[in-house]
C-alpha cells in the first residue's frame, strides 16, 4: 500500500502547538518587538517541531510565482566550478524546467548545512521538489526527504528506499573499454575513482571487475588523492605495472595525461588513459582523452519529468536512460611490450 506523504504545516498548526494566535507567530517570523522573548522562543521550537517557516512564495508579487526545484550541492566552489558534469547538468535541466514553468533554485553548501537547507527550503515553501545529486552510501537524505514529505529525484544511483532514481544504463560501458583496451594488448588494467564514498562507486567496481574477467584482464582499484603533495605522482607510484587506467572524472584524467610525461610516464605509449565521463575537457589535452560520453541532457529531462509528475501527486517508478557511447580519441594505443 503506497504510503501518504505528510502535508506540510501551517502557521495555524505551530499557533496551536505554541498555545498562540497566528497572528503571534506571524509577528514572530517577522521580526517584530511585540512578543516575549519567552513566547517567542516557544514558537521557533514549535515552528522547528512542525517544520515550518513563512511561505515566502506568497510573498511575490501578484501574477503567481511558478514552482521552483531545489539543488542542494555540498562540494566547494572551486571543486564545483571545475566539474564539467554539473555544468551539463544545470544546462540539462533549463529547458525542460522552462517548458514547465519551473525554476531552479541552487546552492552549494558543506555536507554539515545539508539538513539545515533541506529543512528550511521546504518548509519556507521556497521549493517544490528536490533533485538529488552525488547520492553516498547509506545517504541521510533520503530518509530527510520522506521525513518531509517533499517530492524527490535521485540522480545517478539507484536506491531502496521509496525515492526514485534516474541511472544511466552501465551494464555494458565497462565492457565496451576493456574490449577496446583488450583489442589493445592490455591485460592489466586500474580503476580510479575520486569518490569512494559515493554509492555508484561500489557497483561500478563491480561492473569492472566483471568485465575485465570477460576480457581476459587482471583488475586492479586505486582511489586519486587530491591532498597528496604531488597526486598524479602519488597515484603512478601506487597502480604497480598496469599498463592502462580507467578514471572517474575527466578533469583528473586530463590531470594525468598532462603531467604523467613530465614524471617520465608518456601517454599512451606507456599508459593509455580511458575517462569515465566526456566533456569539452577531454579534447583540450593532448592526446585527446578516449572518454565515455554520458547522457547527462537525457537523464536531466527525465528526472525532470518524474518530479512535475510526483508534484501532481501522481506515482512515478525509477527510470534508466540511454547508455554510455565510447569516445576513442589519442590517450590509448597499443599496450607496451612487457620489459625482459
Amino acid at each position: 500500500m503506497t504510503e501518504t506523504p505528510p502535508k506540510r504545516a501551517t502557521i495555524s498548526a505551530v499557533a496551536r502547538l505554541a498555545g498562540v494566535s497566528p497572528s503571534a507567530v506571524s509577528h514572530v517570523f517577522n521580526g517584530r518587538p511585540n512578543v516575549s522573548a519567552a513566547t517567542a522562543e516557544r514558537i521557533r521550537r514549535a515552528a522547528d517541531e512542525l517544520n515550518w517557516r513563512p511561505n515566502y512564495a506568497s510573498r511575490k508579487v501578484s501574477g503567481g510565482g511558478g514552482r521552483s526545484l531545489g539543488l542542494v550541492i555540498a562540494r566547494a566552489s572551486e571543486t564545483f566550478g571545475r566539474d564539467p558534469f554539473f555544468m551539463r547538468l544545470v544546462a540539462g535541466l533549463t529547458e525542460p524546467l522552462s517548458a514547465i514553468g519551473w525554476s531552479l533554485s541552487l546552492t552549494l553548501v558543506r555536507v554539515d548545512d545539508e539538513a539545515r537547507v533541506y529543512r528550511e527550503w521546504w518548509a519556507e515553501q521556497r521549493v517544490d521538489a528536490f533533485l538529488l545529486v552525488d547520492a553516498r552510501t547509506d545517504d541521510p537524505r533520503l530518509e530527510l526527504v520522506r521525513q518531509l514529505g517533499a517530492p524527490a529525484v535521485v540522480l545517478g544511483a539507484p536506491t531502496d528506499t521509496g525515492v526514485p532514481a534516474v541511472t544511466v544504463r552501465d551494464d555494458a560501458a565497462f565492457a565496451a573499454v576493456l574490449a577496446h583496451l583488450a583489442d589493445l594488448g592490455h591485460r592489466r588494467v586500474a580503476r580510479v575513482n575520486d569518490a569512494p564514498n559515493l554509492a555508484h562507486t561500489r557497483t561500478r567496481d563491480g561492473r569492472f571487475a566483471a568485465a575485465a574477467g570477460e576480457c581476459g584482464i587482471e583488475p586492479s582499484y586505486a582511489v586519486w588523492d587530491a591532498e597528496a603533495e604531488d597526486p598524479v605522482a602519488d597515484l603512478l607510484g601506487r597502480i604497480g605495472d598496469v599498463t592502462a587506467i580507467v578514471v572517474d572524472s575527466e578533469v583528473i584524467a586530463a590531470e594525468i595525461v598532462a603531467h604523467a610525461p613530465e614524471l617520465g610516464v608518456g601517454i599512451p605509449d606507456r599508459l593509455s588513459v580511458v575517462a569515465w565521463e566526456d566533456s569539452w575537457v577531454s579534447t583540450l589535452v593532448r592526446p585527446r582523452l578516449t572518454a565515455l560520453d554520458a547522457p547527462v541532457e537525457e537523464s536531466a529531462r527525465t528526472a525532470v519529468e518524474l518530479l512535475e509528475r510526483l508534484v501532481r501527486g501522481e506515482e512515478v517508478t525509477s527510470q534508466t536512460v540511454g547508455g554510455r557511447r565510447l569516445m576513442i580519441r589519442d590517450s590509448t594505443s597499443t599496450a607496451p611490450t612487457p620489459k625482459s
